[in-house]
Order: structure tokens, then C-alpha cells, then sequence
């Protein structure tokens, strides 16, 4: 975990060991609606005493913890990606094979465009990742850009997911056809490592030099008057 340290007034990381830290306690979150595959606890630390064999020699500022954020930021933006392809392979399945009035809900002109607007999104989606990857690969990608990364794709892979539970129908609600499934896992992930805002906000940090995440709090001894 990350912790400011109270001596230097800098953000240090440690390995804690909770069997041998009294005072930890971990409760598991119930009644998600998203990403039930993964175990999400609240971790509460009354007391604790850490060591300081337990603090990583490397870490000494806040700029590891954002180092280590911009590299899973990058590997989370990957995953609406693959959402988004299952989420077309699904619903370009039940479009091809349920049949309404004789014709399959493929033949209609109204879904296809939806099928190929999804289509369309996804290529894109793909090419931005595969891109940012290699520049991350070379040592060139920036914690904003892949900030940018993780935002944008979570954003379209949104769209896709709105798209294929219209495409379904009633069924698109509906467990058994997957899409509503993987929606509401669209939408943990728009939000973890960052909101869309937070990470849009990190991205326009580095591209302007200002960074915007709360407002500037104006000195009450300015007396100057606007002249509108």
C-alpha cells in the first residue's frame, strides 16, 4: 500500500502482511453488480503498526505510485476492448440466428447499421491500444497518455455495450444472452483506476501544464472590481 510518510511528509510504499499486523481487518464487498469475478474487500487499519523492513526501498515519492498507476491504466484499457469485440461476436450470433416475420433480425436495415457502428467503434478502439502499447514498450508513452487511453476506451466501449443490449432487445437485459453481463462489466471498468473524469483531468494536466482537479481558491485581500 501507499502511506505518507510522517517524518519526510512524502508518499512511501510498504508490504503489509496481515497476519502478523494486529489491528487488520478486510471485509468483503457484497451485491455488485459488475466484475462479480473479482473479490473486492474494504480493508480497515486500526493501530497498525508498520516496520520499516516493510518499506520499499524504491518507492520514496508520489511519482512511484503514479508510475504504477500508469502502468495498469494501460493493461485496464485493454479489457473494454475484448468486451466490446464479445459483445459484437454475441449479438451478430442472435441477429443472425432469430428470425422475426420470416427473416432473420440480421436482414433488417436498422441493425445492421447498429452491428457495423459497433464494428467500426471496436477497430478503432483496437488500434489506439495496440498503438499506446508500443509506444509503452519503447519507453515513450506518458502516465497521461495512457490515462487518455484508459478514459477514451472505457467511453467507447460504453457505446458498444448501449448498442448491443438495444441490438437484443428484451433479452439484452437478460443474463442468459451475456450482454447484459458484460454491460454492467463496462461499467466497473469506466470507473476503476481512475474515473473517466479523473484520468481525463491527468491527461489535460500534461498536454495544458494546469492542472484542474479542483479550483483555485482566490485571495480575499484582491479588491480589484471587474470592469464588465
Amino acid at each position: 500500500c501507499f502511506a505518507r510518510n510522517a517524518h519526510t511528509g512524502l508518499v512511501n510504499a510498504f508490504i503489509l502482511e496481515p497476519k502478523t499486523l494486529p489491528g487488520w481487518s478486510v471485509c468483503k464487498m457484497e451485491n455488485k453488480t459488475g466484475m462479480r469475478v473479482v473479490q473486492n474487500g474494504d480493508i480497515t487499519l486500526e493501530g497498525v503498526v508498520v516496520p520499516e523492513s516493510s518499506r520499499l526501498p524504491g518507492a520514496t515519492d508520489f511519482a512511484a505510485a503514479t508510475s504504477a498507476l500508469a502502468a495498469s491504466r494501460l493493461v485496464v484499457a485493454w479489457q473494454p476492448v475484448g468486451m466490446a469485440m464479445g459483445i459484437y461476436d454475441a449479438c451478430l450470433r442472435y441477429l443472425c440466428e432469430r428470425t422475426q416475420f420470416g427473416a432473420p433480425l440480421a436482414a433488417l436495415q436498422i441493425n445492421q447499421e447498429k452491428l457495423m457502428r459497433m464494428l467500426g467503434t471496436i477497430q478503432g478502439m483496437i488500434l489506439m491500444a495496440w498503438r499506446v502499447t508500443r509506444m509503452a514498450e519503447n519507453n515513450k508513452a506518458t502516465p497521461g497518455l495512457a490515462s487518455l487511453t484508459k478514459a477514451t476506451l472505457t467511453m467507447r466501449g460504453r457505446e458498444v455495450a448501449s448498442l448491443g443490449r438495444e441490438l437484443l432487445g428484451g433479452n439484452g437485459i437478460v443474463h442468459d444472452f451475456h450482454v447484459a453481463k458484460v454491460f454492467n462489466d463496462m461499467e466497473a471498468v469506466h470507473t476503476y483506476e481512475g474515473t473517466y473524469e479523473v484520468n481525463m483531468l491527468i491527461a489535460a494536466r500534461e498536454v495544458t501544464g494546469i492542472a484542474a482537479f479542483k479550483p483555485r481558491i482566490q485571495s480575499t485581500t484582491n479588491n480589484s472590481r471587474s470592469k464588465l
